[in-house]
């Protein structure tokens, strides 16, 4: 057999290899687009906190070459170059980092800027969770983008388990939670049903006081003094002095969580993350409820 012939032969076994090396994947993400990727992906930029901390709890956390501004968990993703995201978002800061895939949410006010990144070759997947099932879809869409499904259905897996836990050593009573998750000075916010924050305050065996609401609402002190809430848990990230703002409100005073030192400021990034941290904040709180440890009911905020 000639040179030209066995080169010519080792030539189409590489392009063979490199064939089923860039295989196809199809997924839809939260928004319903339907998306081809060519893989495997080796190159993302992930403008979500909560997307940063999925791709690192499914090992993935080397495919990263930039992040949104406030991704900041795991502490390494800090050595990844930040890029402007959300309304701010810049087109030229991503492209330069040759990605072959973006992962945003809030696709749907975002049109001209998803046409452009999939004009110039980089693929865009929304994620959106508001619930803890909707974590579970950003979890599964992220490894099987990643070639990552059985370390996804792990981790799905491991939340479900611990939040099966925690419900089944709850005592369900009658007692209520508020959670501010916006501070009187912006203008107070709290999370109703549809909300995994809600849904935690019934694993943990609690109503929430504002059930009566849907999603993140703004609300007033007026219903806040009104359902007199048992627990006051803070998610604003308005640092150590947040409790004892919140104890001396004026006209705050009768309210039971208040008159029995019930306030809470939790971790608010675990928190208000659609991310694995969940787990923690959902144990975090339930100690905070039932007086497990002196440190739970104040840990440092962030």
């Amino acid at each position: 057999m000639s040179k030209k012939i066995i080169s010519l032969f080792l030539a189409l076994l590489l392009m063979g290899a490199m064939t089923v090396l860039a295989e196809e994947i199809t997924v839809t993400d939260a928004f319903g687009r339907e998306v081809i990727l060519e893989g495997p992906i080796t190159r993302i930029v992930a403008l979500e906190p909560s997307d940063c901390e999925i791709l690192y709890a499914l090992g993935c956390g080397d495919a990263l070459v930039g992040r949104g501004e406030y991704c900041d968990y795991p502490s390494s993703v800090m050595e990844v170059t930040a890029v402007q995201s959300g309304a701010n978002m810049n087109l030229e800061e991503i492209l330069v980092l040759d990605p072959q895939l973006v992962i945003m949410c809030d696709i749907s006010y975002m049109d001209e800027q998803v046409s452009l990144l999939e004009q110039n070759g980089v693929k865009v997947i929304s994620t959106e969770a508001n619930n803890i099932a909707e974590v579970y879809d950003a979890i599964d869409l992220i490894g099987r983008v990643m070639g990552k499904e059985a370390e996804a259905e792990r981790l799905v897996a491991d939340m479900q388990a611990a939040f099966a836990d925690i419900a089944a050593k709850s005592e369900k009573n009658n007692k209520t939670i508020y959670f501010e998750v916006m501070p009187l000075e912006w203008g107070l916010w709290s999370a109703g049903t549809g909300t995994f924050m809600h849904e935690l305050a019934e694993i943990c065996g609690m109503q929430n006081a504002f059930a009566d609401i849907e999603g993140w609402q703004a609300i007033s002190q007026e219903q806040v003094m009104e359902r007199n809430p048992d627990y006051i848990v803070l998610v604003t990230g308005m640092g150590e002095t947040a409790v004892d703002e919140v104890m001396g409100r004026e006209g705050w005073g009768d309210i039971n969580a208040i008159k029995n030192g019930k306030v809470y400021n939790a971790d608010s990034y675990a928190l208000t993350r659609p991310a694995p941290r969940l787990m923690e904040a959902a144990m975090d709180l339930y100690n905070f409820l039932n007086g497990i440890t002196e440190g739970a009911a104040t840990p440092a905020a962030q």
